[in-house]
């Protein structure tokens, strides 16, 4: 069973799973598959601070290539604009079909009838996308171009191994001709571009996150008093509570010893405020949500961390390697950004007939 921190909002029990395909609560985000079946540096986890549907990463085009490793002392960097600026694309119709054009709108047209809910998440998955690049882009990002390499060789022996698995193996650039349907070069140019734009909303999400006082609870979820009653008579007999949620949680956290490393202020969410209102090593709760009963304790508070890049980055990827973006931290931080920036989808959604 998966619960969230703000997902106890309303009622209680939530599902969210996965990471970063830069899904969002607010608009039925989710993501259809990649071009590269690829999630690095991503945990995913329904306990955290805010619930969503499931997230993937942050690839496709609309990025463009890194630049070739170069000596290790060197340590290049790049700008986000650079990294991920669009490929250009001729104007005019996509192509003919018997004489006559083929225009991006009446593909838009038929996309949308054959999967409505598809056509929403692509587009919601390129809102967030953006989103992430403005906000590297603020805070002026820099990436280390021999991650960005170790990271896109990370990808590429990934589908090298699923070549490897098939029934008839092959080559990776047969795989990807064969198999996949695209020329190589173009595919494993767009899994370098997903890459670096994984990196770049890794780092904005977390830094917009650290840019925020949160905390990290441990967290117990049971079905019911008589559980809970279970669990306190655990704590109280003086057992750990990380042991105690392995034990007795029906929480995804439970793995983990209830750890929800990440929890931020949300003001529609019952539980987050409890969490907030509770001292340090103190336990909150139980707290019935539906029928469920949540108990937590708060194992750390942080202060805001701000500034640009050059102040934060080494904070921000320390955190990150301690604890990976999770759903409902990057959920909530997509809700704060676009609060930040201007999005004006009028007109794609009246040509496709939305209610939105």
């Amino acid at each position: 069973m998966k619960h969230s921190i703000a997902g106890a909002r309303s009622a209680g029990a939530l599902a969210a799973v996965g990471w970063l395909a830069l899904a969002c609560a607010a608009q039925k985000v989710s993501s259809p598959p990649t071009p590269p079946p690829y999630a690095p540096q991503v945990k995913a986890s329904a306990s955290a601070a805010l619930a969503s549907e499931p997230l993937t990463p942050l690839a496709e085009p609309v990025a463009a290539l890194a630049m070739p490793p170069q000596e290790p002392a060197k340590k290049p960097e790049a700008q986000p604009e650079a990294l991920a600026s669009k490929p250009e694309l001729k104007r005019g119709p996509l192509g003919t079909i018997a004489g006559q054009p083929l225009e991006a709108e009446e593909l838009l047209l038929e996309l949308g009838d054959a999967s409505p809910r598809g056509l929403f998440l692509v587009v919601d998955k390129l809102v967030a996308a953006h989103l992430a690049l403005a906000e590297a882009s603020r805070l002026g990002m820099r990436l280390d171009q021999n991650e960005v390499e170790q990271r896109y060789l990370e990808a590429k022996k990934q589908l090298e191994d699923e070549a490897a698995r098939g029934k008839k193996p092959r080559a990776l650039e047969e795989f990807i001709r064969r198999e996949l349907g695209f020329e190589p070069g173009a595919y494993l140019e767009r899994v370098r571009r997903g890459v670096i734009r994984q990196m770049l909303a890794e780092r904005a999400v977390r830094a917009g996150s650290l840019a925020s006082e949160t905390l990290a609870v441990r967290l117990i979820v049971v079905l019911g008093e008589e559980q809970m009653k279970a669990v306190q008579a655990a704590l109280a007999a003086g057992r750990d509570f990380g042991e105690v949620a392995r034990e007795f949680s029906v929480d995804d956290s439970k793995e983990v010893g209830g750890l929800v490393p990440f929890v931020v202020r949300e003001e529609r969410s019952p539980l987050a405020a409890l969490a907030f209102r509770t001292p340090v090593g103190e336990l909150g709760g139980p707290m019935p949500i539906s029928d469920h009963q949540f108990l937590l304790r708060v194992e750390e508070k942080r202060a805001p961390i701000e500034g640009d890049w050059a102040t934060i980055e080494a904070k921000v990827l320390a955190s990150l390697r301690e604890h990976p973006v999770e759903t409902s931290e990057f959920v909530h931080w997509k809700i704060e950004t676009q609060a930040r920036y201007p999005i004006d989808l009028g007109r794609l959604w009246s040509l496709v007939g939305a209610a939105r």
